[in-house]
């Protein structure tokens, strides 16, 4: 049963999502969150219960904002590829804002932990399916509209989500250069708003659109 919210554990919420975004799930401590918040551990175990079920929250509420920002961008765009487009970049700002957690995430389901594909796909799919609608306005026009809308989804999304991922992945085990260019340099590459932006017009352009 969840707890009536208040400052307490907005401070918390505030707090866990920071070192989630700087550390990952691995390294969030529920201590650190404390400490940050000011609050004791006794009102962390109140609100929360456990560390699992704290990331869980934030992951929701952090989700739950993506989905606002992913609907914002496209409300503002002119057609539906602009549309298109708008989801995308929201795509690209979530897996970066995400990007030390989201390895965590993946390996879980990846050994087949069922909890974890519970979690994700009762919280983690609204952007799916609205991209799909998008994608459904945009085929007629595209290079490949003889394919399903999910063929068409797969060939897009993992080109916001997945090079993101690995180099936050690359980046937590120390690897300092990539085919002779810096981490540092290929991470400002990919992670820049600007670089966002190129990687979905790379993907609008690879299906023709």
């Amino acid at each position: 049963m969840s707890r009536p919210s208040s400052g307490t554990d907005i401070k918390l919420k505030s707090a866990g999502r920071r070192l989630l975004q700087e550390k990952g799930i691995t390294g969030l401590s529920v201590r650190e969150a404390c400490r940050l918040a000011g609050i004791n551990t006794g009102m962390f175990h109140y609100y929360f219960g456990s560390k699992d079920e704290f990331i869980k929250t934030i992951l929701k509420e952090m989700y739950a904002d993506f989905m606002v920002k992913l609907r914002s961008e496209a409300a503002v765009a002119g057609g539906p590829r602009e549309k298109l487009k708008g989801a995308l970049v929201a795509v690209g700002n979530f897996a970066r804002e995400i990007r030390k957690a989201a390895p965590m995430l993946l390996a879980d389901l990846a050994h087949g932990k069922k909890e974890a594909f519970l979690f994700l796909s009762g919280n983690f799919t609204g952007h799916i399916r609205y991209i799909a609608e998008l994608a459904g306005e945009c085929r007629p026009r595209s290079a490949v509209k003889e394919h399903s809308i999910p063929y068409i989804v797969g060939a897009l999304i993992p080109v916001m989500v997945f090079p993101v991922i690995i180099g936050g992945i690359m980046e937590r085990n120390g690897v300092n250069a990539l085919v002779g260019i810096k981490m540092e340099d290929l991470l400002e590459e990919f992670l820049s708003e600007e670089g966002i932006r190129g990687r979905a017009e790379i993907a609008l352009r690879g299906i023709g659109l």
